[in-house]
């Protein structure tokens, strides 16, 4: 009987430490999300599109530090959650690793518009589906996953086990998330009016964090040692 409640008691901390990471998560992707888009929206009024090659250079490395921002927000609030789950956690490795994949993923994201895609193209062609929007978002954030995760593995403290774990739950977060945030904002582009956009925006952000904090909390529990998140 004991040995059964104990068990009980077990599983409602570990859904409670499930739920809090995953709000936590939810919370930091919206805060960090916004947090670069404001600057990759403030850098594009400001550097506008340039013709000469080396200002287009310029152009496309102050737009990719829109993933400073995100990563001080995002990665600041994961490395908090970690210590639920982790003894030690290192918040600025876990930061500037967090900083440095995120200016990679912005980089590629910025490079196509100003190097590869002709605007005037973008302008006059179809808008693609929302099928086909989600199709390309699952392959691109199943990729971006693993790249988050694998260099995230790498920045975890030295009690984390089996942190391959690590990067199938970043994978399958960012699966699921990147299509969210890409038929949220491609909705948006058709509303009128700021408010219904923003509240898509939003609504995509806070799904997306939702979804890689409910696979990474659930491969955390199997990372850590079975007292150590029962004690949280």
């Amino acid at each position: 009987m004991r040995t059964r409640r104990k068990s009980f008691v077990e599983i409602k901390l570990r859904l409670q430490l499930l739920l809090r990471w995953t709000a936590l998560c939810a919370f930091a992707e919206l805060l960090g999300i916004a947090s670069a888009a404001v600057w990759y929206g403030a850098m594009n009024v400001w550097v506008g599109e340039p013709d000469e090659i080396a200002l287009r250079i310029g152009a496309w490395f102050l737009m990719s530090l829109a993933a400073v921002p995100e990563g001080l927000v995002l990665g600041g609030m994961q490395a908090a959650g970690l210590r639920w789950f982790f003894n030690t956690v290192s918040s600025s490795r876990w930061v500037v690793t967090t900083i440095c994949v995120g200016f990679l993923g912005w980089g590629v994201g910025t490079f196509i518009p100003l190097f590869v895609v002709d605007e005037s193209a973008v302008v006059n062609g179809a808008e693609p589906g929302l099928a086909a929007t989600a199709l390309y978002a699952l392959i691109f954030g199943t990729l971006v996953g693993v790249i988050f995760g694998l260099a995230q593995s790498l920045a975890l403290p030295a009690d984390a086990k089996r942190r391959y774990l690590w990067v199938v739950g970043t994978a399958a977060g960012w699966a699921i998330g990147l299509p969210l945030i890409y038929i949220g904002a491609q909705i948006a582009g058709d509303l009128s009016g700021w408010i219904p956009r923003i509240a898509l925006w939003a609504t995509g952000g806070i799904g997306a964090g939702a979804s890689v904090g409910l696979f990474t909390g659930i491969m955390l529990f199997w990372m850590t040692p079975r007292d150590a998140t029962a004690e949280k």
